[in-house]
């Protein structure tokens, strides 16, 4: 009966298990590895994500330049705001507030992570511009058409954590 088990060739328990847990250290590494290169590769995708939503969204101020909150008032409540009726934004260009636009995300993004605001701030453009002008060429520059306030909207748009 010895002879018969001392030919056999097998693993003991204690090997089983060593091998097991190696293959285990590197089925981990490699997983971690695959995970990082998909996250790094996602992240271009995210960006022009983000790029196509602030774009959607300058698009949808651009209805409101040159009106009055007034104005604005006077409109259904499926055109206040960026976010549809249940948004509703008295002044879309408020100077000054941060208006919150969540509602325009890209699907991409978890909500919980992530945020969509804009600013509107007065800029005058033209004071140094016409001053200078009217210098050098005296009478011949009328009144210039009034360009002196222009609205300067900046974005701020965070998408599962990465900002833009």
């Amino acid at each position: 009966m010895k002879r018969l088990f001392k030919n056999k060739w097998g693993i003991t328990l204690l090997e089983g298990v060593i091998a097991l847990g190696l293959l285990s250290l590197v089925a981990a590494a490699s997983f971690g590895v695959l995970l990082s290169v998909s996250r790094k590769s996602a992240r271009p995708d995210l960006q022009e994500e983000m790029l196509w939503a602030i774009e959607r969204a300058s698009e949808g101020l651009q209805l409101y330049n040159g009106y009055t909150a007034s104005d604005i008032a006077s409109w259904p409540n499926e055109l206040r705001g960026l976010c549809g009726p249940d948004v509703t934004d008295a002044d879309p260009l408020e100077v000054g507030r941060t208006h919150d636009i969540e509602c325009m995300l890209p699907a991409i993004c978890d909500p919980s992570n992530s945020s969509f605001s804009y600013q509107v701030a007065n800029e005058n453009f033209t004071n140094t511009i016409w001053s200078n002008l009217t210098s050098q060429m005296g009478e011949m520059v009328q009144n210039p058409v009034d360009y002196q306030q222009r609205m300067n909207v900046s974005f701020d748009i965070k998408c599962n954590g990465f900002t833009l």
